[in-house]
């Protein structure tokens, strides 16, 4: 049975998935919802916090792409058999026991041991190559996007014989990307950079270990010359490099992502460099001097 192929973005937030998402969206063959992992919580769970709009401006409970998702999903699966969230791949509801599942599974998945969860993986692998089979059917597209941005997210994935995984692994600047952690975290500058260059290390890490195909691309990059990078980027997926559109709101998608851009009217694809006027010069310092050895990230050096 062929593989399904299946495109993930890998990246840190405030990187400009959203973005992207819509741009490969506009291409025919690609199929997809956006942040796959949330399809679960805005469809089968009840808390009023997530009621939230899809990217056609409908509430995620009223708007018809979705319900027939869900619709679908619920005839091909026993969803009392899911005591967790099977989209975001959870072994248990306590964050710290999931943490230490996860940990064991990569474990054991790495050294070839025998894996203690398997039984339970197995599961919440159905789910998802169900889910994704739905919404391939309803769009009917070749390629499944999926913008969960989430390195244990990809790991999971990739161990699923079904699919086909190519990571597109999204960078931006880490002046850029600090500003926005500091902004919607309270870190410190310090704390935010190290905690950047830890996940951007724990990515380099893992694509190496998991040997799927990938195709890095930087969002200023992506902003500065959209039609070069999108062009490039189809190309090493496999697709037709001309049949897309840079207007990405030209059609209407139902992407869950980032709230602002998914609900947004612009059209305009442009870089966000509110950094230049946020950060400090002494944080602007503090961040260079710890990304010394990321200097290929920085915009005026792409």
């Amino acid at each position: 049975m062929a593989k399904t192929k299946y495109v993930y973005i890998l990246s840190q937030r405030y990187s400009g998935s959203t973005l992207l998402s819509f741009l490969l969206g506009t291409h025919p063959n690609i199929s997809t919802i956006g942040e796959r992992r949330k399809f679960y919580t805005h469809s089968f769970e009840t808390n009023q916090q997530h009621a939230q709009s899809c990217s056609c401006g409908k509430l995620f409970t009223e708007c018809e792409h979705w319900s027939t998702i869900k619709e679908g999903v619920t005839n091909k699966v026993n969803l009392q058999e899911y005591k967790t969230n099977p989209t975001e791949f959870k072994l248990f509801e306590n964050k710290y026991l999931h943490k230490l599942a996860c940990e064991t599974v990569k474990f054991c998945v790495q050294r070839k041991l025998p894996n203690p969860f398997a039984s339970k993986l197995k599961r919440l692998n159905h789910f998802n190559q169900i889910l994704v089979e739905e919404i391939m059917k309803l769009n009917d597209g070749t390629v499944f996007l999926d913008s969960s941005k989430s390195l244990d997210q990809c790991f999971f994935l990739s161990q699923i014989e079904a699919f086909d995984i190519h990571v597109v692994w999204l960078t931006r600047d880490p002046r850029a990307q600090v500003n926005s952690a500091m902004k919607y975290n309270k870190w410190s500058v310090q704390e935010a950079t190290e905690r950047w260059k830890s996940e951007m290390n724990e990515n380099a890490a893992m694509l190496g270990k998991i040997g799927v195909k990938s195709t890095e691309l930087n969002y200023e990059l992506l902003c500065k010359e959209p039609e070069k990078q999108m062009k490039r980027l189809l190309s090493e997926i496999g697709l037709d490099e001309s049949a897309f559109s840079l207007n990405f709101r030209e059609k209407t998608q139902h992407i869950m992502g980032n709230y602002s851009m998914r609900l947004g009217s612009d059209t305009k694809i442009e870089e966000r460099k509110e950094w230049k006027k946020e950060l400090k010069q002494d944080q602007v310092n503090t961040i260079e001097s710890l990304t010394q050895n990321f200097k290929q990230y920085y915009s005026e050096n792409l």
